[in-house]
């Protein structure tokens, strides 16, 4: 029987070349690595002490719809939500995919210029189906 979490697991791709590696770890939760465009390199995030984007702690929410990244510390700085939509109208050959979106700690304002990091937050589908 297949958990939530496991139509998360896998290598996902955006339009821009942007991939998601994410990996199981416990029923509810996995580790994700974003790997920036063509050169498939981890980002170095400069809020976190130019820690790269690889690893990145994942928690299931919102009754297993939502995988919760964070990309800093838990309950602090920016989470990326990853939603899986099966049959994703908005994409072309109406495959599945994981639709982002980023949010951040009110009180975290200082971020604001390191949203370019993830990209422009276009869906992802996945590469090794």
């Amino acid at each position: 029987m297949e958990s939530a979490i496991d139509k998360f697991i896998g290598e996902w791709v955006d339009s821009e070349g942007n991939r998601l590696l994410i990996k199981k770890k416990t029923v509810g939760k996995a580790v994700v690595s974003f790997l920036r465009g063509a050169d498939g390199v981890p980002i170095a995030r400069p809020y976190y002490g130019g820690r790269l984007s690889t690893e990145m702690f994942a928690k299931l929410r919102d009754y297993g719809s939502t995988l919760q990244v964070d990309l800093w510390v838990s309950g602090k700085g920016f989470d990326l939500n990853l939603t899986c939509e099966h049959a994703y109208e908005l994409d072309n050959n109406r495959r599945d995919s994981l639709v982002p979106s980023l949010s951040r700690r009110m009180e975290d304002s200082f971020l604001d210029e390191h949203y370019h990091l993830f990209g422009s937050l276009k869906h992802y589908t996945r590469t090794n189906v």
